[in-house]
This record gives structure tokens, C-alpha cells and sequence, in this order.
């Protein structure tokens, strides 16, 4: 060997040793880094067994993900074919990867986010749990994430929040909307009943709106948002989200002012310990879950869905055998309704549906109603084709008129009034819903103040109709009581035959005359003259508009030093959002001090 030869070798190795040394130091360097964010103010770092053990404690996390082996949609594992088309890496069947800790602060730290996603052994025995200890949970939450996490981006997305907080969900419910505690948090994001009361989550004998899907994660974003607002870190507001703002504000005085999750570690509750460096670690698994060779689990939920308003009482059995779709499905789909039951009466309710059953829902609503009313036989569905989603003509009974042929009808204008609901106004016209949206292009049964309805009645009865247009909220919801005594009666008292769903008989009786069917004029009718007179003499009576009784009062308030949106909702008793909207506030930064605003009174 040439003594030049010699000389290159000792130079590649001097390079290459350079080369080790420098990376070794790298890697110890990034942990180094994210080590020191997890100290106390004694500068004790967390080790090893205690980051175990913190695991250990967090029974809620570990019962959420045995609750997944149970749900009837995600059993089984996942295919061969996703596997194939996502095994990047070309792993073997049931191969589990290892990483080292460089490895795993290096990924967390490409993560694309605001937020500051550190490293340290608490993180690494949550990404142990989900990586390594639960595959199998890990696989059906993907799996159950390909329906649930697109609802979540758009939703944080529009509150400008960053998108990467729906991992949130995995560590408070592992994505069961039926998840309960022990305490009684309840839902996909794990609201306990005050808490979701004051984010409008309903719970009422048939109602939980804390399972509902949009309705709970809108909450979860609006609360996240205002405890961002409090104390501007995000992992502040996802620890107080866990153990509430107060034992967030104690934890920081103890530690002496510290504001940092990692700062005021030792002085949060046990539970919450944990409750970051799970969502950490969470974050770290799902957007790396191939590089662990973990697959999503095919479920059985429909990735092609569509939400329609439910405006009536209506079961899930009605809908099951009416529209072809098993009550599971009902159930996943909309858990938010305890018994099986939506309460339309006078309010509406969302349903979803696979895509061609909301067809075929907006298609038989009438009929499915009535089969719930008891006026329809069991088969509602039996004359539907429903290939085509093309209803098939029935012949409808000669005494009935219909409302939906305009030909002979007048147009009016109504106004729409604070408190106004679409099917007691489709009550006191003597139409349906349906011919509302129809006449007015209305995509939902939501109405806006101050928006312009058009209605077609009949044309000898206009001065009748038009008052409707001066009537109170309460003088509104009284004629439209008086509608169950009337619907589809003749003068003998007896129902006619009349096609389910009609509203045209509603508020005045049919009278036939030879072959002809004429619609009695409301005034002819005696009991609805009497209801009517009745009407009339409390609207004179009335010296207040029921709009005014609907609308809000306030008192004043001047914004003083460490005032908050939180704190005063919580000592008013009001809403973050009314108080923001009533004073055309956005941000924290806009709660001056000296500035004077309204407070709604409760």
C-alpha cells in the first residue's frame, strides 16, 4: 500500500468519525432540548418509571380503547388490500418496528403545526401505549377516523384553530360517540352536563346533544378556543379543557408564574399529568402510523352521507322499515337520540343518512310521519321504487284539494319575525313545510329574521291570511293548536279519506257540493270563528310584541384589570358568545380596560 493511499484512508476515517460524533451529539442534543421541557421548577426531570406510571393512572384513556373492541362496526381487522397499497415500508404480517428516542423527536419535530409537539419519556411511554401495547384499538380508530376526522378539519378550520386538535378526540373518547366516565363526561369530546349546557349541548329525556357528531365538536372548539383566549397556550387550554381553568391557574402559582405545560407538570392533577403527552403521542402515531405498520380498519359507517331536518315526531323503527336501514346504523349515525326517538314537535332536528336514503327520506317524509301517527299500515314503503329514488303516482282521493298547484292560488308576502318556526307558520297558512322550502328555495327549515316569505292561498280568503302577517309569536302558536280537532274532518265530524301528509284540510272543513270540492271560507266555521275572535281580542289586548318579549335585556358594565370572556361569563351566568356578539367583540385583545359593555341579563 502507497503512503498516499494510507494518507486517503486516514482522512476518510477521520471523516467519517467526525461524521458518528457529530450526529451522535445531534440526536443528544434534540433530546437534550425536549428533556428540558419536561422539568419542574427544581429543574427535575421526569424519568422513565414515573412516565410509566403516570400510563398507569390514566384508567380513563385505557378504558375508551377497550371500548372499541365492542362496537359492532369496526370489528375485524384490517384488509389485505389496504394493507398492500400502505405497507410503504414492506413490512412482514405482524411486524412490529422499533424506533429510537432521536428517531421520534426528529418526526414529532416535522410536524407541520403551531403547536410545539416535544419529546421526553412521558411522550414515549404514550407512544408506547398506542404503538406498541393497543395495535389492535390503534387500527380501528383509524379506521373510525376516516368518518369522523373531516367533520373535525372543517369545524376547526373555520374557528382558525389548529387542525391537529381533533387528536384531542382520540385521547377523551377514543373516538366512541357512546363514551361515558365514570363521572358522567359524555360524548366524542367527553362534555360533562354544566359544561355542555353552557356551549348549548341539549340533554333532555330523548336529546343528548353531547353525542352528536358537529353539534359537540362545535362546542369542543368554541370552549378550547376561549380557553386558548385565557391563557395563550394551546396546551394550557387542552390540560384546563381536561381539569378545568381553576386547577390550570393554582398549578401555575405553584410553580411560581410558570406558563408552560411542562413547568407546571407536577403541579396539575395526576390525570391531566398525562392527558398532553397522550395527545402528543396520539398526534405522533396517527400522522405515522405506516412507518409502525399500522393499517386502518375498514368500518361499516358510510363515508357518503347527508343530514336532513326532521321536523315531526318520528322513531327509529318507522325510519328502519320505512327507508330499509337497520337500527344500528340508525343509532351510529345519530347517537345523540337516546330512545330511539327525534321530538319534532315544534322544533327541528337534524338526521343523517346515508346519501340515497336522505332521497328517499325527502320523498317519503309524509308518509313516514303519519306511519308514525299511527295512520299509515307498516309497509309505508311497498309502492316506492327505490332504484330510481322516483316516487311511483298513487291516486288521490277526490275530496281532497291540494295546496301544491299554484294555478288557482294568490301570492303573498310574509314577513318572518323574531321566534318564528317554519312548521307553525306552515300550520296557521294551511300548507306544508315541504311547499314552503319549495315556494321559497329553502335548502333548510332554518328561517332568518327579517327574511321575506312567499305563500300561495287561496284568493277569496286573502284578508284572512293577511293578518297572520300582524299576529304575535303566542296569538301564532294558539291557532295552530287548534289544527289536531280539524285536520281531515268533514262537517259530519267524520275523516275522509284524505292523503297523509295534506295539510290543505287543516283550519276549515271540506264541503261538497255535487262533484265539486270546495274549501269553506275559515269564516263559515263557528268554532274556528270563536277561535279566531279569540285571537283578535288578544292581540288588542296586548300591549307588548311578543318580538320585544324575545328580545334580551342588558346592563352595563365598565372592563376592569384581568378581566376576561371566560371570567365574566362565568359571573354573569351568560354565554362567551353572546357576550362577544352583543359588543362586536372577537378577541381577548379587543376586552380593554375602561371599555363599557353590555352584559345580557339572564
Amino acid at each position: 500500500m502507497t503512503l498516499k493511499k494510507m494518507k486517503r484512508m486516514i482522512k476518510m476515517k477521520i471523516k467519517t468519525s467526525i461524521s458518528l460524533a457529530f450526529g451522535i451529539i445531534t440526536s443528544l442534543a434534540i433530546l437534550n432540548s425536549h428533556k428540558a421541557l419536561a422539568q419542574d421548577k427544581d429543574g427535575k426531570v421526569i424519568t422513565e418509571p414515573e412516565a410509566k406510571e403516570a400510563v398507569k393512572r390514566t384508567k380513563p384513556i385505557l378504558d375508551n380503547l377497550d371500548s372499541l373492541l365492542v362496537l359492532w362496526y369496526v370489528k375485524g381487522n384490517a384488509s389485505a388490500k389496504t394493507k398492500r397499497a400502505q405497507n410503504v415500508r414492506g413490512y412482514k404480517e405482524g411486524e412490529i418496528p422499533q424506533f429510537t428516542d432521536s428517531v421520534y423527536a426528529e418526526r414529532l419535530r416535522m410536524i407541520e403545526s403551531p403547536l410545539p409537539f416535544t419529546y421526553n419519556s412521558t411522550v414515549k411511554a404514550y407512544i408506547d401505549l398506542y404503538a406498541y401495547r393497543k395495535r389492535a384499538q390503534v387500527e380501528k380508530m383509524l379506521g373510525i377516523s376516516e368518518y369522523y376526522f373531516p367533520i373535525m378539519e372543517e369545524i376547526f378550520d373555520r374557528y382558525k384553530m389548529p387542525v391537529e386538535i381533533k387528536y384531542l378526540s382520540i385521547v377523551e373518547s377514543a373516538l366512541n360517540t357512546r363514551a361515558v366516565s365514570v363521572v358522567g363526561a359524555t360524548g366524542l369530546w367527553q362534555f360533562m352536563y354544566s359544561t355542555g349546557k353552557m356551549y348549548d349541548l341539549k340533554v333532555n329525556s330523548y336529546v343528548d346533544l353531547r353525542k352528536d357528531p358537529v353539534k359537540s365538536t362545535e362546542a369542543a372548539a368554541k370552549y378550547l378556543r376561549d380557553l386558548h383566549n385565557l391563557f395563550g397556550d394551546w396546551f394550557l387550554a387542552i390540560a384546563a379543557y381536561n381539569c378545568g381553568p381553576g386547577n390550570v391557574n393554582k398549578a401555575i402559582r405553584r410553580s411560581g408564574g410558570k406558563r408552560t405545560f411542562w413547568e407546571i407538570y407536577r403541579y396539575l392533577p395526576i390525570e391531566t399529568r398525562g392527558y398532553v403527552p397522550a395527545f402528543i403521542a396520539a398526534t405522533y402515531v396517527f400522522t405515522y402510523h405506516q412507518e409502525h405498520n399500522l393499517y386502518p380498519v375498514e368500518i361499516s359507517l358510510p363515508t357518503l352521507t347527508d343530514t336532513v331536518m326532521v321536523n315531526r315526531d318520528i322513531n327509529f323503527k318507522v325510519l328502519s322499515n320505512g327507508l330499509d336501514i337497520s337500527m344500528d346504523l340508525l343509532k351510529d349515525l345519530n347517537p345523540q337520540y337516546k330512545m330511539g326517538i327525534i321530538p319534532g314537535r315544534g322544533k327541528s332536528y337534524t338526521l343523517v343518512l346515508p346519501i340515497k336514503s336522505a332521497s328517499l327520506f325527502v320523498s317519503l317524509s309524509d308518509s313516514l310521519y303519519a306511519k308514525y301517527a299511527g295512520q299509515l299500515p307498516e309497509d309505508i314503503g311497498a309502492n316506492f321504487d327505490r332504484n330510481s329514488i322516483t316516487p311511483i303516482r298513487r291516486t288521490k282521493p277526490t275530496a281532497t284539494a291540494t295546496v301544491t298547484n299554484t294555478a288557482d292560488k294568490k301570492r303573498i308576502t310574509y314577513l318572518v319575525k323574531s321566534g318564528d318556526n317554519i312548521g307553525i307558520l306552515a300550520d296557521v297558512y294551511d300548507v306544508s313545510v315541504s311547499d314552503i322550502r319549495r315556494w321559497n328555495k329553502l335548502r333548510k327549515n332554518q328561517l332568518l329574521r327579517g327574511q321575506r316569505l312567499i305563500v300561495y292561498i287561496p284568493a277569496n280568503q286573502t284578508e284572512y291570511y293577511n293578518k297572520i302577517n300582524k299576529m304575535t309569536q303566542l296569538q301564532k302558536k294558539r291557532l295552530s293548536q287548534i289544527e289536531p280537532d280539524f285536520i281531515g274532518k268533514n262537517e259530519t265530524g267524520n275523516v275522509d279519506n284524505a292523503n297523509p301528509g295534506d295539510k290543505t284540510l287543516v283550519a276549515a272543513p271540506i264541503k261538497k257540493t255535487g262533484t265539486t270540492v270546495q274549501k269553506k271560507s275559515p269564516n263559515e266555521s263557528t268554532t274556528q270563528k270563536k277561535e279566531l275572535q279569540k285571537v283578535q281580542n288578544t292581540q288588542k289586548k296586548e300591549e307588548v310584541n311578543d318580538d320585544d318579549k324575545n328580545e334580551p335585556q342588558y346592563t352595563s358594565y365598565v372592563v376592569k384589570r384581568g378581566d376576561t370572556f371566560w371570567n365574566l361569563s362565568q359571573k354573569f351566568g351568560i354565554k362567551v358568545e353572546d357576550l362577544k356578539n352583543d359588543n362586536g367583540l372577537k378577541v381577548a385583545q379587543d376586552l380593554k380596560i375602561g371599555l363599557k359593555i353590555k352584559i345580557r341579563k339572564p
